[in-house]
């Protein structure tokens, strides 16, 4: 969900309000049920300095990676995004 391509990167909580609406229209088409188990992925620029701050939103369940994916460091860094609850137990 978003503009790929145009190097313009929604805050977090802008994505999470559509991924929210998304969801929401899902649970009224199919159930909730099938909502909660569809993975909606955000994809408009996601680089290694917005993974954290969009991935954090509970309504953002991954991300569609573009030209990020040609730097194979921030990459790295986006594919190993770990969630903060997750880090703060390891």
């Amino acid at each position: 969900v978003w503009a790929i391509g145009t190097g313009k990167v929604a805050t977090p909580e802008i994505a999470q309000n559509v991924h929210e609406k998304i969801r929401s229209i899902l649970a009224e088409m199919y159930g909730q049920d099938v909502a909660d188990e569809t993975r909606i992925l955000y994809g408009g620029s996601v680089s290694p300095e917005s993974v954290d701050g969009l991935l954090a939103k509970p309504d953002i369940d991954g991300a569609l990676v573009g030209g990020a994916s040609l730097n194979g460091e921030g990459f790295g860094r986006i594919i190993n995004f770990q969630p903060v609850e997750k880090l703060q137990t390891a």
